[in-house]
């Protein structure tokens, strides 16, 4: 039987930053498929990204009435970056005071060789299972996220495969393994906006229309709202402001247009029309006051979700409960994941080790949580097919 903690050094070992390439999912076919599973390999490319390799290993026949638990895993990886700042090398993973040291060992390559081995313990116990069990792992997760699960969730709903509930293995731990599953996220959209002026020499000003000071008002005006005050299962919406180009090389040029990008993160008081129609509202009186015209352009990257209270959030929070006795926290806190697709059909949830050393150099995670978590999936497995 396999081992959590060699499968994901075996994990780690493949320098997958994304996309990932085709030898780790090769690998994970070949493990799935002496697991008994039977594999499809999605690879979906387009809308103006690279091609991306998804994997979907399921045991079981999806196409039953039978209830269908999923794994939602991605086993890219950020960049390392300059290797010589880490301790050990970030491809080749070390065991050191109790630690599993790598790139993605927290994120989420432990996780998914947690969830893996508890899946095959779990069916290696029970000989009789006749439910389906599946994990869907995709290779674009850290960067763009278009040819990823967005495009496997709209496959599943074309081929009309029901899936019951979803827990996606990121590092949702605070403090300790098992106080907190996310079980929920606010939504995200990139606002991109364009002030257009009138160039001119900055010695004659008057002879111009400076973008510059409208989008400096523009930003101010925002950065002093209160979006909202939060929401039953949310806090508040945040508004900031990440990039400005100007792209203007002359000191002494008034440039014609400025462009500024913001990242708002909205709870439920929010969806698309009332965000665009509150942006539509202030930039039009804002640049009409100082001579200068708009575009807008807004990117949504997910919608507000929740899964407070769920009975499969509670399968979970049960199985947490009986294997650390901790009574964790709903949560809805912290950025996207691919959870946010993967809600538009079933129940889903972040369950994982604690989120403290991802992206960075000397990423870790203990031997000992990876260890517990895959007690918490196998039981949750239980708490859910019982």
């Amino acid at each position: 039987m396999l081992d959590t903690i060699e499968l994901s050094k075996k994990l780690i070992s493949f320098e997958s930053v994304t996309p990932a390439k085709q030898d780790i999912f090769d690998f994970l076919i070949e493990t799935f498929k002496e697991q008994g599973f039977t594999t499809k390999q999605l690879n979906f490319d387009g809308d103006g990204s690279y091609e991306v390799i998804n994997l979907m290993a399921t045991f079981g026949s999806p196409n039953t009435n039978a209830k269908h638990f999923n794994f939602l895993c991605h086993v890219d990886v950020v960049p390392p970056g300059n290797i010589e700042d880490w301790d050990t090398h970030p491809f080749e993973p070390t065991i050191k005071d109790g630690y599993l040291y790598g790139r993605g060992s927290e994120d989420m390559k432990g996780c998914t060789a947690a969830s893996m081995v508890s899946v095959f313990k779990f069916l290696k116990d029970n000989p009789d299972f006749n439910g389906t069990i599946s994990f869907i792992i995709t290779g674009d997760e850290e960067a763009d996220s278009i040819n990823g699960v967005d495009k496997v969730v709209n496959w599943l709903q074309e081929n009309n495969i029901r899936i019951d509930g979803s827990i996606a293995t990121e590092s949702s731990s605070e403090k300790i393994i098992g106080d907190q599953i996310k079980v929920g996220r606010k939504g995200a959209v990139d606002i991109h906006i364009e002030i257009i002026g009138k160039q001119g020499h900055a010695a004659y000003p008057q002879l111009a229309q400076n973008p510059v000071h409208c989008m400096s008002k523009i930003i101010s005006f925002f950065d002093d709202q209160t979006l909202d005050n939060g929401a039953e299962y949310f806090e508040p919406s945040s508004l900031q402001f990440t990039q400005i180009n100007l792209n203007n090389k002359a000191k002494n040029v008034i440039p014609e247009k400025v462009i500024t990008v913001a990242d708002m993160r909205f709870n439920d008081n929010w969806d698309k029309e009332k965000i665009q129609n509150y942006f539509e509202e202030h930039l039009s009186r804002i640049c009409k006051e100082n001579n200068c015209t708009y575009n807008l352009k807004l990117t949504f990257r997910g919608l507000p979700f929740q899964a407070f209270d769920n009975p499969f959030t509670i399968d979970c929070i049960n199985a947490i409960k009986d294997v650390t006795g901790l009574d964790a926290k709903q949560d809805t806190g912290g950025g996207t994941s691919d959870a946010r697709f993967m809600q538009r059909i079933c129940p889903v949830f972040e369950f994982g080790t604690i989120n403290k050393t991802l992206h960075k150099v000397n990423e870790c995670v203990s031997i000992d949580d990876l260890k517990t978590t895959e007690k918490i999936y196998y039981k949750t497995l239980e708490n859910f097919f019982k």
